[in-house]
């Protein structure tokens, strides 16, 4: 049986990772020629994944920074040395983890930014989560995420070293796209795609649910039924930890924004895209203390026009409420890619080009604005907008899906392409 392995995505926390890794299984699942196809998932959030998950074609890995320098990249070294010095009977000796990487047809890295300049402190993780499957001959294949500029010069060097080995990376806009054209020129081992998210369908959940969504969910039911309009509100620690290490306050602008909004007879569904409830003193991949922080500071009259949305809520769960609202306004990537993937008008509070290139895809680049701008009312006033050209925006986010979507699946493609050329 052939065997595909995974790295950069979890069911654990950010759920727009859990949309990615999901759709990937799913679709490769479905698609290969012979209906069977195993995975190894190498999770920075192991013993909890394999809690959420049970498949038996699955097997869950450890891929946490201590994992990665200390285990799987020294064994994926002596690994390939046994092999040099043919004595491959004794690779069986090693970490199962390091043979099931050896055995892979292809490694999917699913990490949705990486080798950017100003985040130089994560390099050498963007490196580890690929490096052993080099040593290993593995062909590995970034699906589509955001890369560069490539303007510092630690940044520059590291990344074409390494990006230049993969197999195929996978752009997930014209900037990125720019930028790896900047780094190699025309080579051909990168071309443009659509994030993977964009095909993700309920259905492809493998994850245990949250508990207490469906009363919640049934309220919001409720309010639309009875004419409300919903905005919801998507919020995001990274964005939050950013905007703190600036100087800014991102909580009372959140604040700030749910009050306006209800002032105006509007009611607010207050949402996370990652979770992890059993750990609410970690901020990690986790935006429910963010959530918590905000209604703490809300008085009591807002919080009657706001529904919050708390608990390790899947990927699935967070798409039935993103589909239950008028229009978004959101800083989580993948909260914007469920908006525009159900053809609902959204705004985006963010930090990098990754929001911007996706945006620009369906004509709606005037509804990206920067963190750093602090005051509320840009985003009021996108908000109203978005309301006010709700059809025409809906309709032009529809128009573009088909295209998005067909170049979401052509990484599918590729891997399936590659798995059924293997000797």
């Amino acid at each position: 049986m052939k065997s595909i392995s995974i790295i950069g995505a979890t069911f654990e926390g950010n759920r727009g990772a859990e949309a990615m890794l999901t759709t990937t299984i799913a679709k490769l699942r479905t698609s290969h020629s012979s209906g069977d196809m195993a995975f190894n998932i190498f999770s920075y959030y192991p013993e909890r994944d394999r809690k959420l998950v049970d498949d038996s074609l699955i097997s869950i890995y450890s891929s946490t920074p201590m994992y990665l320098v200390l285990v799987l990249l020294p064994c994926s070294i002596l690994h390939k040395l046994l092999q040099v010095l043919r004595l491959t009977f004794l690779q069986k000796l090693l970490p199962q983890s390091v043979q099931a990487l050896a055995s892979s047809s292809a490694l999917v890295c699913l990490a949705g930014v990486s080798f950017i300049d100003g985040r130089e402190k994560f390099l050498p993780f963007n490196v580890a989560t690929i490096l052993p499957a080099l040593l290993l001959g593995v062909p590995v294949i970034k699906f589509a995420q955001a890369m560069g500029p490539f303007t510092n010069l630690v940044n520059r060097i590291i990344a074409k070293v390494f990006l230049g080995r993969c197999r195929q990376i996978f752009t997930r806009g014209e900037k990125t796209n720019s930028h790896l054209q900047t780094l190699f020129g025309e080579k051909v081992n990168y071309q443009r795609a659509d994030d993977i998210a964009f095909l993700f369908e309920g259905e492809f959940s493998l994850s245990a649910p949250g508990s207490e969504f469906d009363e919640t969910l049934y309220e919001l039911q409720q309010y639309r039924k009875s004419g409300k309009c919903i905005i919801g509100v998507c919020p995001s620690i990274v964005v939050a930890v950013r905007s703190e290490a600036t100087g800014g306050d991102y909580i009372l602008r959140m604040q700030e924004l749910i009050a306006e909004l209800v002032d105006r007879g509007y009611s607010v569904a207050l949402y996370p895209n990652a979770t992890r409830g059993e750990d609410m003193d970690k901020t990690h991949n986790n935006d429910l203390p963010l959530l918590d922080s905000i209604l703490q500071g809300l008085d009591s009259e807002t919080k009657r026009n706001v529904l919050a949305f708390t608990g390790s809520l899947n990927a699935k769960q967070i798409h039935c409420i993103v589909k239950n609202c008028d229009v978004h306004s959101v800083s989580r990537f993948h909260a914007m890619v469920a908006a525009l993937a159900s053809s609902i008008p959204v705004m985006v509070v963010g930090w990098s080009h990754k929001y911007l290139e996706v945006m620009e895809c369906f004509s709606q680049q005037d509804m990206v604005l920067d963190y750093k701008d602090g005051s509320v009312e840009p985003i009021i006033a996108c908000i109203e907008q978005l309301l006010a050209e709700r059809k025409l925006r809906s309709d032009q986010i529809a128009a573009e899906l088909p295209c998005v979507k067909q170049m979401s699946i052509r990484q599918i493609q590729y891997v399936l392409e590659l798995v059924e050329n293997e000797s």
